[in-house]
């Protein structure tokens, strides 16, 4: 594959977004800058007016952010129910599009308070349909007291939108789509003019199971930049497991076609030389033997939640990553999160013992049932093999400062096991418990500054890397915390391993500090604590299947 996927990124967003913060990209130029970084060929540019507050001063602005720079295309926001004074009758909007060529427009059903039935849209979307503009459909809203949340898209109206105007080309793009995928697929399968945008859907193999599934052309790339990073979608979609020229058609050559309606032009191009060789890697996924990685932030279980995640035996995730380079992972199950913790406590011992240079394994508690079960469960997961603890008390229902977390502490301290929470609570809760039981490893599982100050004071918590959300949340937080204190987490199963890795890998920091954020900091606490886990290395190692294992 050639250096660059030729991406064309359908959704950026310029100007001072409402939780802006000096220092944050927003102008075309920082656009731009995160392009070439990125390897990116052109984007879709709308303005944080009509993103957030009213759509005709967006669209006004944005056509000065696209004047004079060839590789930003303008889009537009409307609104369907539009009064005279604000917005212009249909045939009339969408005659100014085909003037300015402004490829496609964007409907946010939620933060202009419309609905997507025929007697709210119907009217504006019939000259659109005619003309085969692409509509992309965001249900996220954005608000002083509102964060984007997931699985907000009104699938209901989507599909009868759809089946109303079998000819007018549908992009679903929200914040995350996770819970709700299952009802994605169905809409998948009824509508053949919907489209998904990849950057919604932080699904483990989602971009090879779509595929194989439906085709490349119902899905586009984009990043909701800078709301978000580029990075983490386009180190998934480079990384899939699917051929160039469906990388290709999903990075941008869909797209292209889709706006081929207005003619607008599109400049040759070459992406600027990466600045070293993680920033080759995250634009080309193509896996160098020196770049090394160990993963502190792994699930494991055949169905592992409520979501469908595919390609999920313990195989198929071997096989993942022996592909991808990830040398070592510390895995914990997933049905514990939301119910009985024994059964994938069972499978993962079951991994170890099947690749226990692949694996270290740790016990996911409950602490609901109470300090007698919960060491039960410990002595049944450390006889089998198993060498740390992982804690989720959030999700389980449990506070955060109930008493099932400190037993777990003080067995991890007696023990010199390292333990990861999902999220720890207040800094004084937990510097107490450092505190009370110094000898155990503290990992924090998701990325947070918040323990900055108390990470000052202590050498054994460290900060798992998932997830880097922001275009720029690495550099912070290397700024921050330092790169010896970050952890490379995927959240496989739950999350891709590239999506995780697409941060790291593009960031601006020196090569020293990825290289240490990515494997070798995890390798030392592993020779530290948990010591008795199985040998880490930096062999490949190599996948076993059933057959293998006889």
């Amino acid at each position: 594959m050639a250096d660059s996927l030729n991406a064309f990124d359908i959704r950026c967003t310029v100007g001072r977004r409402l939780h802006w913060r000096p220092g944050e990209p927003e102008t075309a130029a920082d656009l731009i800058e995160a392009m070439d970084r990125h390897g990116i060929a052109e984007a879709m540019v709308l303005d944080c007016l009509g993103r957030e507050c009213h759509p005709a001063d967006g669209n006004a602005r944005v056509a000065q952010t696209t004047a004079a720079r060839p590789r930003l295309h303008s889009m537009w926001t409307a609104l369907p129910h539009g009064e005279p004074d604000e917005q212009p009758a249909p045939e009339v909007f969408l005659e100014a599009m085909r003037r300015h060529k402004v490829g496609a427009v964007c409907l946010f059903p939620r933060q202009y308070r419309f609905s997507l039935a025929d007697w709210c849209v119907d009217a504006f979307l019939e000259p659109l349909a005619a003309a085969c503009v692409p509509v992309i459909i965001d249900p996220v809203e954005i608000g002083p007291r509102i964060e984007p949340g997931m699985d907000a898209t009104d699938w209901d109206g989507v599909v009868a939108l759809c089946r109303r105007w079998p000819h007018l080309p549908v992009v679903i793009s929200e914040q995350r789509i996770r819970r709700s995928q299952r009802t994605m697929y169905r809409a998948l399968d009824a509508c053949e003019n919907l489209h998904i945008e990849i950057g919604a859907c932080w699904l483990y193999r989602f971009i090879e199971y779509a595929v194989r599934t439906w085709g490349p052309h119902r899905f586009v790339f984009g990043s909701n930049w800078p709301y978000a990073g580029m990075h983490r979608t386009l180190a998934t979609l480079a990384f899939a497991e699917v051929s160039d020229k469906d990388k290709r058609a999903i990075a941008g050559n869909n797209w292209r076609r889709l706006i081929a309606w207005c003619g607008p032009e599109h400049p040759e191009w070459s992406a600027p030389p990466p600045s070293d060789e993680y920033v080759q890697l995250g634009r080309t996924g193509q896996r160098s033997e020196r770049v090394v990685v160990h993963d502190c932030h792994g699930h494991i279980g055949q169905h592992l939640s409520h979501y469908h995640i595919p390609d999920s035996s313990l195989d198929a995730v071997v096989r993942e990553m022996e592909r991808i380079g990830v040398r070592h992972a510390c895995v914990f199950g997933f049905s514990g999160v939301v119910s009985d913790e024994r059964p994938d406590n069972d499978a993962v011992a079951e991994a170890v013992r099947d690749h226990s240079e692949l694996f270290t394994g740790f016990v996911l508690l409950n602490p609901h049932r109470g300090e007698g079960e919960m060491l039960r469960e410990l002595e049944r997961g450390a006889a089998r093999g198993l060498r740390g603890i992982k804690l989720i008390p959030s999700y389980q229902g449990y506070p955060v400062d109930g008493p099932g977390i400190e037993a777990a502490c003080r067995w991890a301290h007696e023990r010199r096991w390292i333990i990861l929470n999902h999220h720890w609570g207040p800094c004084a809760r937990l510097e107490r418990l450092i505190d009370r039981y110094p000898d155990a490893c503290y990992i924090t599982g998701h990325m947070t500054l918040e323990y900055a100050e108390l990470m000052k004071r202590v050498d054994n918590l460290f900060v798992c890397t998932c997830p880097l959300l922001g275009p720029r949340a690495c550099e912070e937080a290397v700024s921050v915390l330092g790169a010896e204190r970050l952890l490379f987490g995927s959240d496989l199963e739950d999350l891709p391993i590239a999506w995780g890795l697409g941060p790291i890998l593009f960031a601006d920091i020196p090569p020293s500090d990825k290289t240490a954020i990515l494997g070798g900091n995890l390798r030392r606490l592993l020779a530290r604590w948990s010591a008795a886990a199985g040998g880490v290395s930096d062999r490949p190692t190599p996948v076993r299947t059933d057959r293998d294992r006889g």
